[in-house]
């Protein structure tokens, strides 16, 4: 069977709803021009935190896309250290699978959930490397969840942007991308819907 046979039904829908805090709304021209062909609603603003967006969404009542991309994590609570790691990560685990059980709650079938940059500071601007010590330290933590609850969920798959995006010129700080860095982060999106949707094909194909 063709990969592209069969696709699953949110695939063959034009429409995605992009959820997006600052660095994804940094890359939406990028998103527009990578994805033409697809209509994109990009809903979220700078600083958005999970349980805020999916308190939001819940009480707008507002219908998403069959396909939801979603970019938050940056904004997230931790310690350094990994101390109390467990208490943090239980906290950022129950608010990604509430803000996902909203998301489907409101429509969407498959969510593709946008990793965050590791910044390296030999890769960064002046003022990239200046961040560094503010809240990178904890993006690997976000990962970390992320990672896992992809691997719990059928309908989430990540965009892996963490391991394309550490080499020079994507971003004008440590995490807010360049046009070149928003073209990269659109084709990493646009693959990994494109991988996700060939998998479940073949998944179902018959035997």
């Amino acid at each position: 069977m063709e990969a592209s046979t069969g696709l699953p039904y949110w695939a063959r829908q034009r429409n995605i709803t992009v959820l997006a805090d600052s660095v994804l709304q940094s890359g939406e021209p990028g998103l527009h021009n990578v994805m033409s062909c697809r209509r994109l609603s990009i809903r979220g603003r700078p600083a958005l935190m999970l349980h805020i967006a999916e308190r939001e969404f819940r009480e707008a009542r507002r219908r998403v896309a069959p396909l939801v991309v979603v970019g938050l994590g940056h904004n997230s609570l931790w310690e350094r250290g990994r101390h109390r790691y467990d208490f943090w990560s239980a906290r950022f685990d129950r608010e990604a699978e509430r803000l996902v059980w909203t998301l489907r709650g409101l429509g969407a079938r498959q969510i593709v959930w946008v990793t965050i940059r590791e910044p390296r500071p030999e890769f960064l601007t002046a003022a990239g490397r200046a961040e560094l010590g503010t809240y990178s330290w904890y993006f690997p933590y976000v990962n970390e969840r992320l990672r896992l609850l992809d691997a719990r969920r059928d309908d989430v798959a990540l965009a892996d942007w963490t391991a394309v995006s550490n080499r020079r010129g994507l971003t004008y700080d440590s995490i807010h991308l360049t046009s070149a860095g928003a073209r990269l982060m659109a084709r990493t999106i646009r693959s990994a819907i494109r991988a996700e949707s060939e998998r479940q094909a073949l998944a179902r194909a018959p035997r």
